[in-house]
């Protein structure tokens, strides 16, 4: 009889740990990542006559690798965007083929590593499964975002489904529709929530290995680490989270070694756009709108939609400070705010300001944390972010007329 009421006991324990809150996170991550891949399986198949390169959107003003000449879909006339040459990276991450020379910045495409060495290690080092690959690791970031997002708000108590708030960060859309590597530091700014929530230490030391691999604006996450720890006069743990960046800067050291840092655009002190002038740079912009080679009317909207997308960066720039200061103790997750905040605002040149596809990436790790606030009550958080996506939203609306028509 003991043993009967043990094992009636045991099976709904089972069943309640399998129907829990990580088995949830995990099927919407999975239906996340299946949409994300069905869009871009979608703009392929009616837009680019079912050549997957496209999403890597090589122009034809830069020269690609004779390897892949051939099988490339290339825009002509245009200067292509960021992910062709982070799938140059991907096809030659340890310099053994010299292709270094078909990127447009040799040095800050290849420190950049983590996205592009993920896709050639997946694919075994196969050239031709390496691009299949770069894009089956955008997809995974994807729904490592929305699983690790979700454990998050579930944790503060929040619905498990916002999770698939992940999907409107803009840089992930970007990312979707560009392959830019920024999905990776977005996804793991989603682990370095979770891994700080949940009191994780070996997770949280390995995402701020790979945040600082990924994109040099993830050294972020690793200096908000550092700074709380000194804040509380943890010494050896602040030496410990200073440790993270290590492989970072070996490799970038490798980087220059091979590449040399003359082939750094904007070698020097600083970049070429970063210089302190408190956000002049957004507002330059919105007097010097962009001209878009349609009729009036259209380019008018757009040109509107600039300006919405502008001041979604000056809301947030408003709401990072706002949560910086509301407190006098700033947990880890707030230097974090700190530290994007800053930057943003040594982001001053208005080119850098250009157009909302360029200066949402790197910013999206901020507009994320932002959005935190918004899974767990606080909607309005997410204001800059639907601002920015109107944006966005132009740039895919070719595209979903491409595909409407081909349905029709």
């Amino acid at each position: 009889m003991d043993r009967t009421i043990h094992l009636n006991t045991e099976v709904p324990a089972r069943t309640r740990k399998l129907s829990g809150p990580g088995a949830v996170c995990v099927l919407y991550a999975l239906a996340g990542a299946l949409l994300a891949g069905c869009w871009q399986a979608a703009t392929v198949h009616f837009n680019y006559r079912g050549n997957w390169t496209a999403l890597f959107c090589t122009g034809s003003q830069f020269p690609v690798p004779p390897e892949l000449a051939a099988g490339t879909y290339t825009f002509q006339g245009s200067n292509g965007y960021d992910g062709q040459f982070y799938r140059y990276v991907a096809h030659d991450p340890w310099f053994q083929k010299g292709w270094s020379r078909y990127c447009d910045q040799p040095v800050l495409r290849r420190v950049r590593i983590t996205l592009p060495a993920l896709a050639w290690i997946l694919a075994a080092g196969q050239d031709r499964a390496i691009d299949a690959a770069y894009i089956g690791v955008v997809l995974l970031s994807i729904g490592a975002g929305i699983y690790w997002l979700a454990r998050y708000v579930a944790a503060q108590g929040g619905k498990a489904a916002w999770g698939l708030m992940f999907l409107l960060i803009p840089g992930t859309l970007i990312s979707i529709d560009r392959l830019t590597i920024d999905i990776a530091l977005i996804a793991l700014t989603a682990a370095w929530v979770w891994y700080i929530r949940s009191d994780c230490a070996v997770g949280l030391y390995i995402v701020l290995v790979l945040a600082g691999l990924t994109r040099e604006t993830g050294l972020l996450l690793t200096g908000a680490c550092c700074v709380h720890a000194l804040r509380d006069r943890r010494w050896r743990k602040a030496a410990l989270y200073a440790t993270a960046a290590l492989p970072a800067a070996a490799w970038y050291s490798v980087v220059v070694a091979h590449v040399g840092l003359a082939n750094f655009r904007g070698a020097g002190p600083h970049p070429w756009w970063f210089y302190f002038r408190l956000l002049a740079g957004i507002v330059q912009r919105m007097f010097q709108l962009n001209h878009y080679p349609f009729g009036p009317v259209l380019n008018h909207a757009i040109q509107a939609l600039d300006i919405v997308a502008l001041c979604g960066m000056l809301l947030a720039t408003a709401l990072a400070v706002w949560v910086v200061l509301r407190k006098g103790r700033l947990e880890r997750q707030r230097w974090g705010v700190a530290g994007f905040l800053a930057l943003l605002l040594s982001l001053n040149m208005g080119g850098f300001w250009k157009d909302a596809y360029s200066y949402a990436r790197p910013f999206s790790p901020l507009l994320l944390l932002l959005g935190l606030g918004a899974a767990t009550g606080s909607r309005w958080l997410l204001a800059p972010v639907i601002l920015i996506d109107l944006r966005i939203a132009a740039q895919y609306a070719p595209q979903f007329w491409g595909i409407l028509r081909g349905l029709l």
